[in-house]
């Protein structure tokens, strides 16, 4: 996996890897200094484009970066 997320779904405990693409990749590393909300846009792409639930689904262990895993929080 190049860009995207690596967790594990809540309810049934099962791996999950989601391959983000370039727009849902700018929108998870956004960074805020005004509030603006990005990511839940990009759990929506998501959803829409995997049928993936990531919000309230989902824990997030780590986001791979180029390549590179970084754990999450």
């Amino acid at each position: 996996m190049n860009n995207g997320i690596i967790g594990v779904h809540l309810a049934t405990n099962t791996p999950v890897e989601i391959e983000l693409t370039p727009e849902e990749m700018i929108l998870a590393l956004f960074k805020s200094v005004r509030g603006e909300e990005k990511w839940d846009r990009m759990c929506a792409l998501v959803l829409e484009r995997t049928g993936i639930e990531i919000i309230g689904q989902v824990q997030i262990d780590y986001m791979v970066v180029d390549g590179y895993k970084h754990v999450f929080h």
